[in-house]
C-alpha cells in the first residue's frame, strides 16, 4: 500500500489499522494523534499536487503530531507525489 493510501485510510479505517499502516511507513502515530488527524483529511486537496501544501495546513498537522513526525509525513508525501506527477 502506498503512502497516499495511508492518508485516505486515516479517514476510513479503525485507529488500530491506521496505526499499523503508519508503522509500516516508519511513522509512529498514537491513537490520539490519529483521531485528531481524521478531520484534517477532508481538507486535503488534489490541487496540492500542483500548488503545494498550504503552510496553514502544515501548521495544523504540526500542532497535532509535532515537527518531527510532520516532516516525516511531508517527506513521504513528496516522494509519493513525485512518482505520481512524473
Amino acid at each position: 500500500m502506498d503512502f497516499l493510501n495511508l492518508i485516505q485510510h486515516i479517514k476510513t479505517s479503525s485507529n488500530e489499522e491506521v496505526q499499523q499502516l503508519a508503522w509500516s511507513h516508519s511513522i509512529d502515530l498514537s491513537l490520539e494523534e490519529i483521531q485528531l488527524l481524521r478531520p484534517l483529511v477532508d481538507d486535503i486537496s488534489f490541487h496540492w499536487l500542483f500548488t503545494g501544501i498550504p503552510k496553514s495546513f502544515i501548521a495544523k498537522v504540526e500542532r497535532i503530531i509535532g515537527p518531527t513526525k510532520t516532516n516525516q509525513f511531508l517527506a513521504q508525501y513528496m516522494s509519493e507525489t513525485r512518482k505520481f506527477t512524473e
